[in-house]
């Protein structure tokens, strides 16, 4: 994941991380901002330097082996180029549109980049107590 934020840099890098058994997959997935933002600045006004969207039809052949029953999603990740980690408002609201997570149990894994070089991950996940995501413990037995 750090590699690909890395090499992504200075767009956005977005993928899943999967359980297959007892091993994990991480699925880098193409950021199609720049495409969305070409074809309808008004509808995207951000470009995939400040924000990402997976590639539909990759998304869809990952949450079909979900549904099959091949993977288990465990996490979301995306890199915030020359900015902290941090789980923004904008992050927020496409995790819980409604208001409760799309993807209840999946953690939300954030690097900062800057000029090239991963320089933090924090991770983010829902809190029922507070009713938003916050910062947790990552990579910590």
């Amino acid at each position: 994941m750090a590699s690909r934020a890395e090499a992504d840099y200075p767009d956005e890098t977005c993928g899943l991380v999967l359980a297959e058994g007892p091993g994990v997959i991480v699925r880098p997935m193409r950021n199609i901002q720049n495409e969305l933002h070409r074809e309808d600045p008004k509808e995207h006004p951000r470009n995939a330097r400040t924000a990402y969207c997976f590639h539909p039809m990759e998304l869809k052949d990952v949450l079909d082996d979900i549904e099959r029953g091949r993977y288990a999603l465990r996490a979301i990740y995306h890199s915030h180029p020359d900015h902290d980690s941090y789980f923004s408002e904008t992050d927020s609201a496409a995790a819980a549109p409604f208001g409760e997570p799309s993807y209840p149990g999946v953690v939300h894994l954030v690097f900062s980049v800057r000029e090239g070089k991963v320089m933090d991950l924090k991770a983010f996940d829902w809190s029922d107590a507070e009713g938003r995501y916050v910062e947790v413990p990552f990579g910590e037995e």
